[in-house]
């Protein structure tokens, strides 16, 4: 073989403490390898300098070389790698096969959650009206003509979009009918507190594609009723577990969370009660995500729609992984993979619409006018469409490993952080401390 050198996108995870075999993961390829502490060393040579040519390699180094160049681990020596991220976060950002859209019906909600960032939005556009409605259908209707998708992917979400029914119903049948006359397959998600859902709601949006719906526990009934009260007080966690047992194995259903220092520890107990009713098979993943608390006294002076801070950069990484054990020798299933990214900010397909029509890039953003993109009633976007869509963070993270998991990080939470929403927002640590003991773990409770 030619001159080579080793990937820079390459992780070397020692499989354990003597360091005599190295998992290498590929974060651009996805690509696992266990090698020996030999190997391990001549891949590091071709990457710490001009590659050994064929000649200075033995019969055996040459072909398990070969082997690592067919999984993207080593790559010939003119290769420029950047050039190659930059092609493939090309093909992501105009990628036409999705078009996926977050649907906001309403601000409101029913819940009054400790930690929720809506209390101070405004009381105007706070739900969809009718005709607000019918032009996000036909907005989406647009969208499916030109691009022409092979699924559109609806995602209802608020505030709690149950409160308004109607709309749901109306814009499902509506996009189910358009979907099914151009061949496209129509998805439909909900992300919800669960205080509504009911098994006439899932059986009336099967047939229309709903494919899955999340629903949020923060804890055991104690810490979630003083994380998630009723509006007009008292708890709402039986409520939300009865309605949780009547529609499992109906739909696929993800259970998310928020922790903090105050809750985390009741986790293990909420686990323990869905086990106790019957729902271990019927729940497909299990996830929590921690309440950030500086970043979230920042977002009180804002108007942003969503809770949502798409980061882990100020968790404990013990807690995460702590998590993430308990879920698992319980029998249910933790969130998959490792990446953050890079999210759907950065396809052009990908769109939040709030209950007044405006159109924004990042769910975090909405509500935040200066940050929509468009609106259903203009045929064209605006000049912010144009940043979010050229900004190409990663290309201020040159020669990270970790660029095609992060992507550059959470554009929220770079605005939150530094007041810039086109700069980085780093993610290594979490990575570092998290990610990569994860691999680890995997590898050795399938191969150790």
């Amino acid at each position: 073989m030619d001159s080579y050198k080793g990937s820079q996108f390459n992780l070397f995870i020692p499989v354990d403490d003597s360091e005599e075999e190295y998992l290498i993961f590929n974060t651009l390829l996805g690509s696992e390898v266990v090698v020996d502490k030999h190997l391990a060393a001549l891949i590091e040579r071709g990457r710490s300098s001009k590659g050994p040519s064929s000649q200075s390699l033995s019969p055996s180094d040459r072909s398990n070389l070969e082997q690592l160049r067919e999984l993207g681990i080593i790559v010939d020596e003119y290769v420029d790698e950047e050039r190659e991220l930059e092609y493939w976060f090309q093909r992501i950002k105009f990628d036409t096969s999705i078009l996926a859209v977050t649907i906001l019906p309403t601000l409101a909600c029913n819940l009054r959650c400790s930690y929720c960032l809506q209390d101070d939005l405004k009381a105007t556009d706070l739900s969809m009206d009718q005709e607000t409605c019918l032009l996000v259908a036909a907005w989406v209707q647009k969208k499916m003509e030109e691009i022409r998708p092979r699924i559109l992917n609806i995602v209802y979400y608020g505030g709690e979009p149950l409160l308004r029914l109607p709309t749901i119903y109306n814009l499902s049948r509506t996009l189910h009918e358009a979907a099914l006359a151009k061949g496209i397959t129509l998805e439909i998600q909900i992300v919800t507190n669960g205080v509504l859902l009911t098994e006439e709601l899932v059986d009336s949006l099967l047939p229309l594609g709903l494919s899955g719906i999340k629903i949020t526990l923060d804890g055991d009934e104690e810490a979630h009723n003083r994380k998630r009260p009723f509006k007009g007080g008292g708890g709402s966690f039986t409520q939300i577990l009865n309605n949780l047992i009547r529609i499992s194995g109906r739909v696929p259903v993800r259970i998310g969370g928020n922790f903090d220092e105050e809750n985390k520890t009741s986790i293990p107990a909420l686990l323990d009660r869905l086990l106790r009713a019957g729902l271990q098979d019927k729940i497909e993943q299990v996830h929590f995500k921690p309440i950030f608390t500086s970043l979230a006294r920042r977002k009180k002076n804002l108007a942003g729609g969503l809770c949502q801070i798409c980061t882990f950069s100020e968790v404990s990484p013990k807690d995460i992984l702590w998590l993430r054990k308990e879920i698992e020798i319980r029998g249910f299933k933790p969130n998959q993979g490792i990446a953050l990214g890079p999210c759907s900010v950065f396809r052009e397909h990908s769109y939040t619409i709030d209950p007044g029509g405006r159109i924004y890039k990042c769910g975090g953003f909405a509500g935040i006018e200066e940050f929509a993109v468009g609106d259903i009633r203009t045929e064209t976007f605006n000049y912010r469409m144009t940043e979010f869509m050229t900004a190409d963070i990663w290309k201020q993270c040159r020669g990270c490993a970790y660029i095609p998991l992060c992507g550059g990080g959470c554009r929220y939470s770079a605005f939150l952080k530094g007041g810039d929403f086109l700069k980085p927002a780093c993610e290594r640590r979490y990575f570092e401390q998290v990610a990569i003991p994860l691999i680890r773990e995997e590898y050795v409770r399938s191969f150790g």
